[in-house]
């Protein structure tokens, strides 16, 4: 099979390359999927750099959120069967032909679902629902703020935050980008690059501030986002996109009774030191079946703004990182990646 190789952490323009390798076989306990799409993401970035908060073994196959076919089965999978379409968690390996991951990683989905809308919702609406709904406990009526509203993550909460019932006020920046979410659902739409968010979103709610707020930016972004908290307001921290990690005011949160919380996925999928997938199956099944009836009820529509070849990994990185792409950027395999 063919897949994107890292075998020193570095600039992924220097070190993440095409490679041909054996084709994986199954042990007693695992799955072999056919990837058909792989979401691609800042974190594959990190991860690539040697600075994410788990570092991957090397050498690796990059990209940790999958989509395809079930090719090959174990004895001992009970899960999914030989056919079944599914989308993955797939430990960095999905950038590849095939990837070998254990049944607990595979969650399946129908099959008139589009591959990559199904690599995004793994790890991007999951993180949303999960956020929303496990730690912020997101009310029908309250007000939810939702920074980076364009992207994978941000999408994903407008989307998951308005069929919750909730009022959603997206920032994004630039026209485009503000077009995007509107179209996703947004009740008000900031564009940064022209007003100060802080000054709208206070107007919008006549001064009381929003209920929940979902931040994947970080840096001041974090900072004036906690003073559009209301009485008893929540912070979501999802990631850190513009590379600074905030210190947190803590008597703006006593003042205001609020609360500042974080949610890692990763650590459900064990992908964080001492995470352990198999201990949170059941909560895993629970956000992916969540998402996955929202799906079917119509209340979310994923976005794949963008689609390469999987020969073309570190362009598709170059559009995230440059935040040309609205939605979920993806690599696709073909016929020339399963030889």
């Amino acid at each position: 099979m063919r897949a994107i190789v890292v075998r020193e952490f570095g600039h992924y323009k220097d070190v993440a390359k095409l490679e041909t390798l054996p084709n994986p076989e199954p042990g007693p306990d695992d799955v072999i999927v056919k990837n058909k799409a792989a979401g691609v993401s800042f974190a594959a970035s990190l991860n690539i750099a040697g600075k994410y908060q788990r570092k991957a073994p090397l050498p690796y196959i990059p990209a940790p959120e999958a989509a395809g076919i079930v090719h090959a089965v174990g004895k001992n999978i009970t899960r999914v069967k030989v056919g079944d379409h599914v989308m993955c968690s797939v430990d960095d390996s999905g950038a590849a032909g095939f990837s070998k991951i254990p049944e607990v990683s595979c969650f399946v989905i129908p099959k008139d679902m589009d591959f990559g809308v199904g690599s995004a919702i793994i790890t991007s609406y999951n993180t949303s629902y999960g956020a929303l709904t496990r730690r912020a406990n997101l009310q029908a009526g309250e007000t939810l703020l939702v920074h980076g509203a364009a992207g994978a993550v941000g999408m994903a909460a407008v989307e998951i935050g308005k069929a919750m019932g909730a009022t959603v006020i997206a920032v994004a920046g630039g026209e485009k980008h503000c077009e995007t979410a509107k179209r996703h659902g947004a009740d008000h739409v900031i564009d940064h690059r022209k007003e100060k968010f802080r000054d709208v979103v206070m107007d919008l709610t006549n001064g009381k501030g929003v209920n929940v707020i979902y931040d994947s930016i970080g840096g001041d972004v974090t900072i004036q986002s906690i003073r559009t908290l209301a009485w008893e307001g929540r912070l979501l921290t999802i990631g850190y996109a513009c590379g600074e990690i905030p210190n947190i005011a803590a008597n703006t949160l006593l003042l205001k009774n609020a609360s500042a919380m974080g949610f890692n996925l990763g650590h459900f999928f064990g992908w964080s030191p001492g995470g352990s997938r198999a201990q949170y199956i059941d909560a895993l099944d629970e956000m992916a079946n969540g998402v996955l009836k929202l799906y079917s009820q119509g209340k979310i529509d994923p976005e794949v703004g963008a689609r390469f070849p999987l020969e073309r990994f570190n362009d598709a990185l170059d559009a995230v990182i440059n935040r040309q792409v609205d939605g979920k950027c993806v690599v696709e395999m073909s016929d020339a990646d399963y030889v």
